[in-house]
């Protein structure tokens, strides 16, 4: 082969060139065979090349925010599982206390029932023996 002269691209030729033909052109080769110049584009395995790049690259972009998502994913359950521990834990103890002061409140209410009931038992009981007493006085008095 004769002289070979590879000339890069600017980014605004690039545009230029990817609109009129569709496709990505990093450089332009000029060749010479005998008495005329030849023009060519870079070989086909070198867009090629790019292209498989240019995909891995998306690939990769594309897996690392999938992961990305999935992690996002289990840290909303974790804490929807957490808040939902808490919010079940809360409850029990409510509960329990609920339930306590309910026993509290029964124990309360028997133990005033039973106050009343023996002062009622006492109250009789002394009427009983006031009565009693009234009654035999009123013996004494008629055998006198």
């Amino acid at each position: 082969m004769g002289n070979e002269v590879k000339i890069k691209l600017t980014d605004a030729q690039k545009a230029k060139i990817r609109q009129a033909t569709g496709r990505d052109l990093p450089e332009i080769r000029v060749e010479s065979f005998g008495a005329g110049p030849a023009v060519s584009a870079p070989s086909a395995s070198s867009s090629l090349k790019a292209t498989r790049a240019m995909r891995a690259a998306k690939s990769m972009r594309a897996a690392k925010s999938m992961r990305a998502a999935k992690a996002m994913r289990a840290a909303k359950s974790m804490r929807a599982a957490k808040a939902m521990r808490a919010a079940k834990s809360m409850r029990a103890a409510k509960a329990m206390r609920a339930a306590k002061s309910m026993r509290a409140a029964k124990a309360m209410r028997a133990a005033k029932s039973m106050r009343a009931a023996k002062a009622m038992r006492a109250a009789k009981s002394m009427r009983a023996a006031k009565s009693m007493r009234a009654a035999k006085a009123m013996r004494a008095a008629k055998a006198l």
